[in-house]
């Protein structure tokens, strides 16, 4: 069993039944859920993040507010658990990693058999670590599920990288047709916030086609980061403004109240529910690579 941390979050209790229910391959009842909380000593200390679980259907309408910074009891706090798992069970599309019926969580994945989206899970419940092996497979990762999403290509530059950025840029430039802009980023510009560039190419050796720039953030702090700086990157490559789009892919599954903003500010937002549905698309070939890295990595933490 995948400990219980500290933690007074909702959502994170929502992570944790799902690292359990993959981890162990065994259902969890809602008794079951009450059971563990409780020998945790977290058994009241459920805070309802401001406006998240209202907007999902957590609480009935004219309570988000009075609730959302206070103790609830362990009837609504095991509610509100289920609820959310069910909100993402719907996310994760028709063939979601578990079910639920009459109140139990029952798996529909093993974390051998997907442990993608098992590294996904520890990472949005447990925080980022170990940073120079594993945020760069979470970003080979969203090279994959960019490519899934696109039926294209997609390149991955995320810093560190063997080549600096500006030898990347005259590489990604050839690939796509385009032409390299007259600027060139300064030396401590790293990777200016891009790890992952996706296109769809008309195979056809010409220019003018979709473009996304795409920040990978595996950890739990993915909202401080900032935009991905647009008019920079269309003078270091000249592709139309127009449809270079940016995206970012985060391990945990966004709430209602926070998506438009989000997306407002990151545009195209892949979360855990997307990655998901774009990774185990029927007919998308495992790299199978990457998988047994990102096993071998899973196996160590657990």
């Amino acid at each position: 069993m995948i400990e219980l941390q500290d933690t007074a979050s909702v959502l994170r209790m929502a992570d944790w039944v799902e690292l359990n229910v993959m981890f162990t391959s065994t259902p969890l009842s809602k008794a079951k859920i009450s059971s563990l909380i409780n020998a945790s000593g977290d058994t009241d200390i459920a805070e309802l993040e401001e406006g998240d679980l209202a907007a999902d259907g957590a609480e009935e309408e004219g309570d988000a507010g009075e609730e959302s910074n206070n103790e609830v009891g362990d009837y609504e706090l095991f509610d509100s658990i289920l609820q959310e798992l069910d909100r993402r069970r719907k996310l994760y599309g028709d063939h979601p990693p578990y079910t639920i019926e009459n109140n139990v969580v029952l798996p529909g994945l093993s974390w051998l058999d997907a442990p993608e989206l098992f590294m996904c899970l520890l990472f949005a419940y447990w925080g980022a670590w170990n940073k120079h092996s594993a945020t760069k497979l979470f970003e080979r990762l969203s090279n994959e599920v960019i490519i899934s999403y696109l039926g294209g290509q997609a390149v991955t530059l995320g810093f560190p990288n063997p080549e600096n950025l500006s030898d990347q840029l005259d590489a990604l430039a050839a690939l796509l047709f385009e032409r390299r802009g007259n600027r060139n980023p300064e030396f401590t510009d790293k990777d200016r916030g891009v790890d992952v560039v996706g296109w769809k190419s008309f195979n056809d050796s010409r220019n003018g086609q979709i473009v996304v720039l795409m920040q990978c953030a595996a950890g739990r702090t993915w909202e401080n980061k900032k935009q991905i700086p647009l008019p920079a990157w269309s003078q270091y490559i000249n592709w139309n403004y127009t449809t270079t789009l940016q995206s970012m892919s985060v391990t945990e599954i966004i709430t209602s109240a926070r998506w438009q903003n989000r997306i407002d500010e990151y545009g195209i937002l892949f979360d855990r529910a997307r990655i998901f549905q774009y990774l185990y698309r029927p007919g998308y070939p495992t790299n199978q690579p990457l998988r047994d890295e990102i096993l071998d990595w899973c196996t160590q933490q657990v």
